[in-house]
């Protein structure tokens, strides 16, 4: 009796296991087309976020009144005087905005001003490291993002964000700009590679190789047979040989097009998952399966509903944001839906000078207050150390009157270890932008809240880089 009961039972968990890998197959490839459009989604929108914010830093120079003035009067002003005023200018955007470089060049004289000062005479027909000027101004766009070596830091590979200076009739004053080692955005790639098991790269429109986690690919063109283009609005799917894909989709903020190409690893590691999983399965049924199933059912429930939640807070989770994001790409947004994201001032400095406890405090109070004043309108997500994200439904006039509550409610916040707390906020609503989806409502939302973000910092005179 016992070795039919056995036989039984590995009768059934072979049929099952035959059953799921079939079903798993068959549903692998019905969805595999909205499932690589969502990976997509999902990495262009942590990209987005990553890489927008030295354009939007690139653009608000180029928007600073102090800066079009000091071009304006360069003419005027002994060389010495004015690479001083540069100087002192950048240098405090360097530092403050934590990056590895900023520049000016004055298109009247051609002199390239960094934080060091007045570094060379930029001289696009004999110097290499100069051709870039000449392209940008040829492409005749206000702003982009270039690779290219950094000759002031042993020629290391930069990611450079580049902006027109106009003055106000729209005349060419110069160009201004930040740039990042490509060490950070080839850290952040590799990161995502391993976390969804694609291969992840930006690349031009000409299909050359923008940001690659391995420096020899830089500036190649891109040697797999993907076609880049479509609608600049939406994830492109291909399928490819070996049951591999790759999804393309045009970031205009940069210029460049993301390409995720799958690596052919994930279906079968989930066929492996379903194996091990039967595997389990049948243990179960011949061991303690009646025993032990209520258990098991009213832990997992809690495991659940706890895997969703940030416990430092009480809010909802990055995993929980992430799925209900997922789900909003592929439905349609209220009327009245309003994307935020808010972001805590003066963590770091906290943190250093006060220690941790005061930095959670901080978080927490910025929760509370964000809870006081959203909760009931939307739900609230704690996305990162100090990051915040909240999906709400308010029309213009309760939005304004919500944000004025909110403000008053950081202001009169007073705690135990710190005693003020600030914090940059972003939004972007439907109502607003009709015809955007979810990813662009959040990346308008976050260049909105960097925005206010540099705003606070360059109003309090405060060095961001120590906050």
């Amino acid at each position: 009796m016992t070795r039919l009961a056995f036989a039984v039972v590995l009768l059934s968990f072979l049929l099952s296991t035959v059953v799921s890998l079939w079903s798993l197959h068959m549903m692998t490839q019905h969805n595999k087309r909205e499932l690589g459009r969502v990976l997509a989604a999902r990495i262009y929108d942590t990209i987005s976020i990553e890489m927008s914010e030295p354009v939007v830093v690139a653009k608000t120079m180029a928007n600073d009144r102090f800066l079009i003035d000091v071009l304006q009067r360069e003419g005027t002003m002994e060389p010495s005087e004015a690479a001083n005023l540069m100087r002192d200018y950048l240098s405090g955007i360097r530092s403050g905005l934590d990056y590895e470089a900023a520049f000016v060049v004055s298109d009247a004289t051609r002199r390239y001003y960094t934080y060091n000062g007045l570094s060379k005479i930029v001289d696009p027909a004999h110097d290499r490291h100069d051709y870039w000027y000449a392209d940008f101004l040829h492409g005749n766009r206000a702003y982009t993002l270039a690779v290219d070596n950094d000759q002031f830091s042993h020629d290391a590979w930069t990611v450079f964000a580049n902006a027109r200076v106009e003055d106000g009739d729209g005349r060419l004053l110069g160009v201004c700009g930040v740039g990042n080692r490509m060490r950070q955005s080839q850290e952040m790639f590799v990161s995502l590679e391993k976390e969804y098991r694609v291969k992840i790269d930006l690349v031009d429109t000409q299909g050359i190789i923008q940001v690659d986690t391995e420096e020899d690919r830089l500036l190649e063109p891109y040697p797999y047979e993907v076609t880049l283009g479509g609608a600049q609005d939406t994830y492109h799917y291909q399928d490819l040989e070996g049951g591999q894909f790759a999804v393309t989709k045009y970031l205009d903020s940069l210029g460049w097009y993301l390409v995720v190409r799958s690596d052919g690893t994930g279906e079968t590691e989930q066929y492996v998952s379903v194996l091990l999983l039967n595997g389990v399965l049948c243990l179960l049924v011949m061991g303690i399966l009646l025993a032990v199933s209520r258990g098991v059912l009213r832990r997992t429930a809690a495991l659940t509903n706890a895997s969703f939640r940030d416990h430092l807070t009480m809010l909802y989770n990055r995993r929980a944001f992430e799925e209900e994001k997922a789900r909003l790409l592929t439905s349609s947004l209220k009327e009245d839906f309003v994307y935020m994201t808010a972001d805590v001032n003066g963590l770091k400095t906290a943190n250093d000078t006060l220690g941790h406890a005061a930095g959670d405090e901080l978080i927490k109070a910025a929760a509370q207050c964000l809870k006081t004043c959203f909760g009931k309108h939307g739900t609230i997500y704690r996305i990162g150390g100090d990051e915040f994200a909240a999906m709400l439904n308010l029309s213009p006039a309760q939005l304004e009157k919500v944000r004025q509550a909110f403000e008053a409610t950081v202001e009169a916040w007073s705690g135990d270890k710190v005693k003020s707390l600030s914090v940059s906020c972003g939004f972007a609503s439907s109502r607003e932008f009709p015809s955007e989806n979810i990813s662009e409502l959040s990346r308008i939302s976050d260049e909105r809240m960097y925005e206010a973000k540099a705003a606070y910092y360059r109003q309090s005179g405060i060095d961001r880089r120590k906050t």
